[in-house]
């Protein structure tokens, strides 16, 4: 307690009459109430610390009363410096800045890094469209959809809620989508703040939003409109609300199992990461949970009522979960014993855990979902992720703390149901950076006992340091972003969605009657990304590929908008003349990323169409390994894979016609054997397959026919004989129902039983 020099008296020559100043200082959990009487010339500054039962500094608060009102006014740095050495002010500022640099580093550029705009991204907007439009109903008929149809599956739900309001007041554009999601992500910042100062009662609280924000696999992924961004910064609002539940403050509970409800609605893999994490803080806090058991079973009743949704989806879509593993290639649907199922997600769950994976570059994840040189944590945080950790363990007995360990371990549960990727294992980063940031405030807190009379320098170079990170890495993204990965195709960064439908517009303002083709070879959904500039969509979606198989219109008015292997193809065809490039798209390397192309066929095109029909309805004729026995195969013409991949055991190799629909295939025994089932792995198309043996004598012994329907993964698709039948030869066609000749049939694998 500091007070001022005394002053004169008044003009009357009497002392200055007390005045009653009085506040009240908020100081972890406790509150104290300051009042003191006090002349108008004198001023107390008043300095709280709180502790913990062993002596270590929790919180500060300082305080002045009294105006001084005869002591020379301050000029403004001498008010700053007044303000600035008051550890609480200084710590809310720094959080506020710490919130705007994250902001900042999500919007600035935001069209541009990740450079591609993908259909996950686009659909979240279009899905909300129709909602509006459909009258709030889904495309299943029901109003308020728990899930709304993606392609495939029924998979998106917060997230295209989350983007009703946005729609509405800004239209379609790349920035409001990606930014609506920044708005979510910035909410997930803002409670790992949060979660330091009201649960750790730390003073640098801001660390932890600055650490968040650095970290490379949230950088990108909160600069994007996927689901999992909301996903995860819902999750850190449920173990705010917990923790709050947990210090005391009971009726928490209640929005952290809100909050716990919108993660679990915005992602899959996000569902059984919220129950995993709900299950190890029900056992953690046991009797806690006794203790408060009014606040518990009101939250069960809660959860119960927030359950609703999602039991009225398994009531009209009892297949749906099934389908979806089946959708992602999940293991758990695949005839094994359950053993092995279960040894396959512990491998994959421990996977989630290993540093190396989060600290060290990998090629486990796509290029278009990782930073170029760095991992999914920063490396240089390693070390004080490891002192959070040790904190974490020293404090076992705290209730928060375990929750960070728990978090941690919970985070890759959702993953390992189908396989490590970052976006289905992004909940980490939430655990990571707040522990990350304990043993930060550690270190800080360390240096400040050292030099005492430099805290307040140390605090802000921190903050500068960690702030300039972020812009650093703002920088390299949107400069070096874009070189990162050359690979601008479909099995790369799907590069150009907004440029090339940018340029679309311009022909079309400037030539409207321009007949375009535009190739979706080159990403993911192209239709939904079309649907997402357009509406309705005011060229064609086709390959060149169709033109060479078949002869097709091509007026003088036709622009084809093609990829460079498209583009090489057309060159080395002799269907085509007059072959001009009239634009070329670059890619960010400066290579051709779009031809725009006008050409005509040559004038002989029917007859050469036809000799090709006729060449292809020939099979070609190879020697393959069935097991160990060599055998002969006869074919369709292919344009992908080979006929022994048919018998090489592995369910990712496969072959594909060139365009003969059905494909057939001849399989001849250089011996009769004993076959009782066929099993085709065929595609997801609509399939019809039909099978006819024959003995050694060319006598037909069976001739069956199978239909599957469309399935989003390959699947199998079985034959079973009555009974075991004699065989020396297989003749099988495999076709796609309802598509036209030519098509493309594909075959991962035969097995003979």
């Amino acid at each position: 307690m500091t007070e001022q020099p005394p002053t004169p008296a008044n003009s009357t020559g009497e002392p200055p009459s007390p005045s009653a100043e009085e506040t009240t200082l908020q100081v972890g959990e406790a509150r104290l109430h300051l009042r003191a009487q006090l002349p108008p010339d004198v001023r107390l500054q008043v300095h709280v610390q709180a502790l913990t039962s062993n002596d270590q500094p929790l919180e500060e608060q300082s305080v002045t009363l009294g105006e001084g009102l005869f002591t020379p006014p301050l000029n403004w740095r001498s008010r700053l410096s007044d303000w600035f050495s008051q550890p609480a002010q200084l710590a809310a500022a720094l959080f506020w800045a710490s919130l705007l640099v994250y902001l900042l580093t999500r919007l600035i550029g935001l069209e541009r890094y990740p450079i591609f705009f993908f259909t996950d991204e686009a659909i979240q907007t279009l899905l909300a469209q129709d909602f509006l439009r459909d009258g709030f109903m889904g495309y299943d008929g029901f109003l308020f959809p728990t899930y709304f149809f993606n392609s495939y599956q029924y998979n998106l739900g917060v997230s295209v809620y989350w983007q009703v309001i946005p729609t509405l007041l800004f239209g379609r554009s790349i920035f409001v989508t990606r930014a609506a999601c920044v708005l979510a992500t910035l909410l997930g910042a803002a409670y790992v703040g949060l979660i330091l100062r009201d649960v750790f009662h730390i003073r640098h609280y801001w660390l932890g939003v600055l650490i968040l924000s650095i970290t490379p696999a949230w950088f990108l992924h909160s600069r994007t409109a996927f689901e999992t961004a909301l996903a995860v910064s819902f999750y850190a609002g449920f173990l705010y609300y917990y923790m709050l539940y947990r210090s005391g403050k009971t009726k928490a509970l209640y929005a952290s199992a809100g909050m716990a409800a919108l993660s679990f609605y915005s992602y899959s893999p996000a569902r059984m990461v919220v129950l995993v994490t709900a299950l190890f803080l029900f056992l953690s806090d046991f009797n806690y949970h006794k203790q408060h058991r009014d606040v518990v079973l009101r939250t069960v009743g809660l959860c119960l009522l927030l359950a609703v949704p999602i039991l009225r989806f398994q009531i009209h879509h009892p297949e749906e979960n099934v389908q979806h593993l089946r959708q992602l290639g999940s293991y758990w649907i695949e005839n094994r014993p359950l053993q092995e199922k279960l040894a396959r997600y512990g491998r994959e769950y421990l996977r989630g855990l290993n540093p190396g994976y989060w600290f060290v570059p990998n090629e486990v994840d796509m290029s278009r979902h990782k930073m170029d040189g760095l991992g999914n944590l920063l490396r240089p945080t390693l070390p004080l992720l490891l002192l959070g950790m040790v904190i974490c363990l020293k404090n076992l007995r705290s209730s928060p703390h375990r929750a960070l360990l728990l978090a941690a371990l919970a985070a890759p549960s959702g993953a390992a149901l189908v396989a490590l990727g970052i976006t289905r294992a992004l909940n980490m980063v939430i655990p990571a950076a707040l522990l990350t940031a304990l043993g930060a405030v550690a270190l800080l807190n360390w240096l400040q006992n050292r030099w005492q009379k430099a805290w307040l320098g140390l605090a802000l170079g921190v903050f500068v340091l960690l702030a300039g990170s972020n812009f650093w890495l703002l920088r390299t993204a949107l400069v070096d972003g874009p070189l990162w990965d050359t690979d601008y195709g479909l099995n790369g960064m799907q590069y150009g969605a907004r440029q090339v439908f940018a340029a679309i517009d311009n022909i079309l303002k400037y030539d409207p009657q321009t007949r375009i083709v535009l190739s979706p070879t080159w990403a993911n959904g192209t239709d939904i990304v079309a649907r997402f500039f357009f509406e309705p969509t005011p060229f064609e979606l086709g390959s060149i590929d169709g033109y060479l198989l078949e002869h097709k219109d091509i007026s003088s008015d036709t622009l084809f908008i093609m990829t460079p292997d498209e583009y090489k193809k057309t060159l080395e065809t002799n269907k085509f003349t007059d072959v001009r490039v009239e634009k070329i798209l670059p890619a960010p390397n400066g290579q051709p990323a779009f031809y725009f192309i006008r050409l005509r066929y040559v004038d002989n095109i029917d007859a050469l169409l036809e000799e090709e029909r006729a060449a292809r309805r020939l099979l070609q004729e190879t020697s393959v390994y069935l097991g160990s026995t060599p055998v002969t195969a006869r074919h369709s013409y292919l344009d992908m894979g080979e006929a022994a991949m048919l018998f090489d055991g592995n369910k990712d190799s496969l072959i594909r016609t060139l365009e003969a629909n059905p494909l057939r295939l001849e399989i001849v025994l250089p011996d009769e054997r004993f076959i009782s089932s066929v099993i085709l792995r065929i595609g997801g198309t609509h399939t019809t397959a039909h099978l006819e043996l024959f003995d050694a004598q060319g006598k037909q012994l069976q001739s069956l026919q199978r239909v599957a329907l469309e399935e989003p993964q390959p699947h199998d698709l079985e034959f079973v004989l009555n009974k075991p039948v004699k065989v020396k030869e297989l003749k099988i066609d495999v076709s796609n129902t309802y598509d036209l000749e030519p098509a493309h049939v594909h075959l991962w694998e035969v097995t003979l039983k």
